[in-house]
């Protein structure tokens, strides 16, 4: 994996979380290539690698930030969420947005989901 990449990307979910921003995935490719034409989303490796990192460190999964098509985040607890987060995924990523809101996110930031 490559670090300096990795850690770009952890910057810039910071950027997007004390920003209040919630990206899609494709906004989220262009903050980081700006001009590039994504295909499938690259990070997703990365994106594990930064959610296991918070998580052990006590944090929530910033990753939650970053959503698809379907308002969701692809991934949910290290598992697939593209047809919907089932109730578990769902609770985990309520409260794992609240936390992350509330760590870092601009005062009355809505929790999108």
């Amino acid at each position: 994996m490559d670090a300096a990449l990795k850690a770009k990307i952890r910057a810039e979910l910071f950027r997007c979380a004390v920003a209040g921003a919630f990206p899609t995935y494709t906004d989220f490719f262009n903050r980081i290539h700006p001009g590039k034409q994504m295909g499938n989303f690259p990070y997703q490796t990365h994106f594990n690698e930064i959610a296991k990192d918070e998580r052990d460190l006590g944090y929530p999964d910033i990753t939650f930030l970053v959503r698809g098509v379907n308002g969701y985040p692809n991934q949910i607890d290290f598992r697939d969420a593209r047809k919907g987060p089932d109730d578990d995924q769902l609770s985990s990523l309520r409260a794992g947005t609240n936390r992350l809101i509330e760590l870092y996110c601009p005062p009355d930031t809505p929790n999108p989901y």
